[in-house]
């Protein structure tokens, strides 16, 4: 579907006006078919091969967002797997922290964690940024707010 959508925005457009932004959360298929079910339904690798070929065929770089779930995948040799899968093309990572709620599992990775992670990222040569979560301290952040609705 990536290679129709960059095709219909030349069709439409004239080019491509957007940032494609892809929900991986993983550095391999094991772990991202823990966090995400639905990904049995395609590989990560044809997952980075379609991006690829984004990148190539409208010149605009594809950002993927990485949510950071402590033990699950935000050790350093995952940084490390994710560098490898990335490298080579015009991208970008969005390391997100994870907003805990009680009635699910994943515990929140540290601060520390976060910055190791994204330090690894930058020296393997990809650009990262650490995305600021706002609203934790009052449980308004994201994914909170839709869990503090759902319970009343």
């Amino acid at each position: 579907m990536i290679s129709r959508l960059s095709a219909k925005s030349f069709q439409i457009l004239g080019n491509c006006q957007f940032t494609l932004a892809i929900s991986l959360h993983a550095s391999n298929q094991k772990i991202r078919e823990t966090i995400i079910p639905s990904a049995k339904n395609y590989e990560i690798k044809n997952i980075i091969e379609d991006c690829k070929k984004f990148v190539r065929e409208t010149g605009r770089r594809v950002s993927f967002e990485y949510l950071m779930l402590s033990g699950v995948n935000d050790k350093l040799e995952h940084a490390y797997e994710l560098s490898n899968l990335l490298k080579g093309f015009q991208c970008h990572v969005n390391l997100i922290q994870y907003n805990q709620i009680d009635e699910v599992e994943f515990q929140r990775s540290s601060l520390k964690n976060l910055q190791l992670f994204q330090s690894r990222l930058v020296n393997n040569g990809i650009a990262v940024s650490l995305r600021k979560s706002r609203g934790l301290d009052k449980n308004a952040a994201c994914g909170q707010l839709r869990q503090n609705a759902k319970n009343k």
